[in-house]
């Protein structure tokens, strides 16, 4: 009974299915911003709620680490960072006056860091003003961090469905 109660705990419970059901639909819908072109104005809305959506499942990671499993809030304060890369990014996509304005205050606020503020607007965005190359930049970012996130999802479900038969294989040799 207690190699039940052990693949038992390796089972996500409903919330966690939400968790990671909400991070494959963020990642569907980029996907399909990527390959359909809406009207401008609709683009930049569902643009915004995705980044209101990856912080959202930020939050979501730290209750359940709170209430759950501990590595799931070690996990998201680990990847903070990453999502801040892909909401910020994917604002700047859409390439219009709201996003030259979220650029530009990204670009000052970048270089206020001191010692690596410079080096970091480099990068971030091809120089320290926004150009074309500011904007190949965002997205080569946020595909990539696109790409990881249905990596590392795609891993998270393979594992789910391998404990899954472990368990049905221990409940069936009972």
């Amino acid at each position: 009974m207690s190699v039940l109660k052990s693949y038992k705990q390796d089972v996500p419970s409903s919330v966690e299915l939400f968790f990671f059901g909400l991070i494959f639909c963020l990642i569907l819908t980029d996907i399909l911003l990527l390959v359909a072109t809406p009207t401008a104005g609709i683009e930049e809305t569902i643009r915004l709620l995705l980044a209101i959506v990856a912080f959202g499942i930020v939050l979501l990671g730290f209750v359940l680490g709170v209430l759950q499993n501990p590595t799931y809030a070690i996990g998201v304060t680990i990847l903070s960072p990453v999502v801040l890369l892909y909401a910020y990014t994917g604002l700047l996509l859409p390439w219009t006056q709201l996003s030259f304005y979220y650029g530009q205050v990204g670009v000052e606020l970048l270089l206020r860091i001191p010692v690596i503020g410079g080096t970091l607007a480099g990068a971030l965005f091809g120089g320290f003003t926004l150009s074309e190359v500011t904007l190949h930049h965002a997205f080569r970012y946020h595909y990539a961090v696109v790409s990881l996130g249905g990596i590392v999802l795609t891993v998270i479900v393979a594992y789910w469905q391998q404990a899954q038969t472990s368990l049905s294989d221990v409940s069936s040799n009972e």
